[in-house]
C-alpha cells in the first residue's frame, strides 16, 4: 500500500440464485443496497495493494495496460517501495522490495507463498487515532497508530509524503489478507494532476472481489469492520460497501468462478484469497482501442466489461467497466 503496512466447511449449491450478487460487481451502479454511513471512522477504500516481483518489471506491465505510472516510492521505515497509480479519489498501490536486508512488512513471506497478486487493501479515513478508538471499543484488535513517511522520487526532487495508520490484527481481516486504516498528512504530495490522465480512461476503483469458503464468520468480521449496514450476505458469498460505494465481494469459489470465468489462484479448500479489480473508465471502447495498440488481449464477457487476465496484469484478475460509483 503506498501508505500501508502490511475457513472452513464450504456452503454448498444455490448458485443460480447467487447470479444478481455476483452480477453487481460487474455494475455496480445497479446495486440495490444503501451505501452505509462510515463505521469505525472507515470512509473509503483508498487502494488496493499489488504485491510485485520487480517493481521495473511491474512498471512496464502497467504502462502496456495503458496506466500513467509514476515515479517510484519507497518507505524510510522498511525495505519496500511502490508505484502508486493515482486516480482522483483512489488509487491502486503495487508493492515490491527494494532492499531485502530490511524489514519488509512480510512481503517477502507473501510472495514465497502466494506469489505476486492482490495481497490486501487500505482503507481510508480523514482520522485514524478515532477510527483506531472506534475499533478497539468494537473488539477489534487494532495494534498500535504509527506515523510513517515514503519518499516519492521525482527525478526533480524527492519529496516526503506522510500517513498515519493503524493494521488491524490478522484474525480481524483474514479474508482481506492485509489491511490497514489510513490517513493522509500530505495529500497534495501523492496527486499531482499531471499523474490523473491515463490513457485507458481509468478514473478510479469501484471495488475487489476474493473468494472465501464460510461466509458465516468471514460476515461476522466484516460487520466488525465495516458495519452491520454495509454487509449483505447470499448464498453467493458477501458484499460489502463503504460510505463512498466502493465494495467488496467475498464470493464462494464457485460464484467466483461464475463471475469471473476462473479463480486466478490455486484453491486449497479453505484459504481466504483476494483476487480480482473492478476499474472504472470513462469510455469502454477507448480503454479497448488502447489495449489493442499496445498488444495486450482482453476478453469481453458482456457489452459493459474487458477483462484482463492475471498473467497480463501481475497476478491480479482485472476488470473496466463504465459502471461504477459517479
Amino acid at each position: 500500500m503506498c501508505e500501508s503496512d502490511l475457513a472452513a466447511n464450504r456452503p454448498r449449491g444455490g448458485l443460480p440464485q447467487s447470479r444478481a450478487l455476483v452480477a453487481n460487481l460487474q455494475h455496480a451502479d445497479d446495486a440495490t443496497m444503501t451505501e452505509p454511513a462510515s463505521y469505525n471512522g472507515i470512509e473509503s477504500l483508498d487502494h488496493p495493494v499489488i504485491a510485485a516481483t520487480d517493481l521495473d518489471a511491474a512498471r512496464a506491465t502497467f504502462e502496456r495496460l495503458g496506466f500513467t505510472v509514476p515515479p517510484r516510492g519507497s518507505h524510510v521505515e522498511w525495505g519496500t517501495g511502490n508505484l502508486c497509480i493515482m486516480f482522483p479519489g483512489d488509487y491502486l498501490e503495487v508493492r515490491g522490495i527494494i532492499d531485502a536486508a530490511r524489514f519488509t512488512m512480510h512481503l517477502d513471506e507473501h510472495l514465497e507463498r502466494y506469489g505476486e497478486g492482490l495481497m490486501g487493501i487500505a482503507f481510508g479515513t480523514s482520522d485514524a487515532a478515532a477510527s483506531r478508538k472506534l475499533a478497539l471499543a468494537n473488539g477489534i484488535d487494532a495494534g498500535e497508530l504509527r506515523t510513517l513517511t515514503r519518499n516519492f522520487e521525482h527525478p526533480e526532487g524527492w519529496t516526503h509524503p506522510t500517513f498515519t495508520l493503524y493494521a488491524p490484527a490478522a484474525e480481524d481481516i483474514k479474508e482481506l489478507m492485509h489491511v490497514v486504516v489510513l490517513e493522509h498528512r500530505t495529500p497534495e504530495l501523492i496527486r499531482p494532476v499531471r499523474f490523473l490522465d491515463h490513457a485507458n480512461g481509468c478514473t478510479g476503483v469501484n471495488g475487489i472481489a476474493g473468494a472465501v469458503h464460510d461466509v458465516v464468520p468471514c460476515a461476522e468480521r466484516i460487520r466488525r469492520l465495516l458495519g452491520d449496514a454495509a454487509v449483505t450476505t447470499s448464498t453467493a458469498g458477501l458484499r460489502a460497501q463503504v460510505p463512498t460505494g466502493q465494495f467488496l465481494d467475498l464470493l464462494l469459489p464457485d460464484a467466483f468462478i461464475t463471475r469471473f470465468g476462473a479463480l486466478p489462484f490455486p484453491d486449497d479448500g479453505h484459504t481466504p484469497r483476494l483476487g480480482a479489480i473492478s476499474l472504472r473508465v470513462a469510455d469502454l471502447g477507448a480503454t479497448a482501442a488502447t489495449l489493442r495498440e499496445h498488444g495486450v488481449e482482453f476478453a469481453q464477457p458482456s457489452a459493459h466489461v474487458l477483462r484482463i487476465a492475471p498473467d497480463d496484469a501481475c497476478g491480479t484478475l482485472m476488470e473496466f467497466t463504465e459502471s461504477g460509483i459517479d
